[in-house]
């Protein structure tokens, strides 16, 4: 009995070693989730007025899930409010698409955490993009890039910061980019990646991006933009990801000038992936470190994704959005 409890006694100090790494190892997983952030994105909802009861519906079971889930924050990549009709702006299709902005905000935003947008190339319409100062008749007169209200409208009805803005939470930054734009009269010769791109994200925005950049030097970094910031062929060309990648045609739609963007990422160094909606299908490839993710269209058979960074980046893909886990680096 004495050699046993001589033996208990001697080895208690390992034990009390093992139980502190046990205690600390259940402590630095619970810092690690605490540490994490959570969201729900949604993407090409094509709420066109109230003319589209199905892509409503879709909308809602998103808010109801988000309900549950209760992530940190949610939002969409754009082509949320559509215009009402096809054809050059008019009153009628002005008036309607701005109800149906107002409508749809107001449900999209019943999730219990803040809600985001970002703009897309069928949410607003514009002559020349950038920061222009235009009203509806301007867009009534002219023919134009986008759809039937102006980004002025489209602000003033979510209370969005801008329609270029970041955000932060915890130790984790997010940037929204507005890539509905013409091309500046300076900017480099077109077709950078091989086709020329029909989006474009002008001067003033790459200013304020750099300067963003710099101020949140330490933190992890999530880009969230409507359009691709890169032209991508069929066979997958990137340092990885999916491969085929899916041919969507839309050849011209992407970012122009994404590249500029690309290699400010992979210098920053803590941009780990940028998602971006418009070709409504998913896809994901890699370039210069940054993981660059497209969701499919939540107007297609509800699409959407729950997005969990902790440890790793966890993509839960619901409907036609593919599953991605894709480990942090150090």
């Amino acid at each position: 009995m004495s050699k046993t409890t001589q033996s208990a006694s001697g080895n208690r100090p390992l034990a009390l070693a093992l139980l502190a790494a046990v205690v600390l190892g259940i402590a630095s997983v619970a810092t690690a989730e605490e540490s994490g952030v959570r969201f729900g994105v949604t993407a090409d909802c094509h709420l066109m007025a109230r003319r589209t009861p199905a892509n409503e519906a879709f909308l809602r079971e998103f808010v109801d899930e988000m309900t549950r889930w209760k992530p940190d924050f949610v939002i969409d990549l754009g082509d949320f409010a559509c215009q009402a009709g096809e054809g050059r702006t008019t009153p009628e299709l002005h008036d309607a698409q701005l109800d149906g902005l107002v409508h749809h905000w107001k449900v999209f935003s019943e999730v219990p955490c803040p809600a985001y947008l970002a703009m897309g190339n069928h949410d607003v319409g514009w002559l020349r993009g950038g920061s222009e100062t235009i009203v509806p008749e301007d867009l009534y007169r002219a023919a134009h890039a986008g759809e039937d209200i102006t980004k002025r409208e489209w602000l003033a009805a979510t209370g969005l910061p801008g329609r270029y803005y970041s955000f932060d939470v915890r130790d984790f930054h997010f940037i929204v980019l507005d890539a509905n734009n013409a091309r500046d009269d300076n900017a480099p010769a077109p077709g950078h990646d091989g086709v020329p791109g029909g989006y474009f994200i002008d001067s003033a925005q790459i200013v304020w991006l750099k300067e963003d950049l710099a101020a949140s030097r330490g933190k992890t970094k999530v880009v969230f933009c409507h359009q691709e910031l890169h032209h991508t062929p069929v066979d997958g060309s990137g340092e990885g990801g999916d491969v085929p990648f899916p041919p969507v045609g839309k050849e011209t739609s992407y970012v122009d000038n994404g590249w500029q963007l690309r290699e400010l990422f992979t210098a920053d160094g803590r941009v780990l992936v940028c998602f971006a909606g418009h070709k409504h299908r998913s896809r994901w490839t890699v370039y210069g470190g940054v993981n660059y993710i497209t969701l499919a269209a939540t107007h297609a058979g509800g699409s959407c994704a729950k997005v969990t960074i902790a440890e790793r980046l966890h993509i839960e893909g619901h409907a036609n959005q593919r599953s991605y886990t894709i480990t942090r680096p150090k």
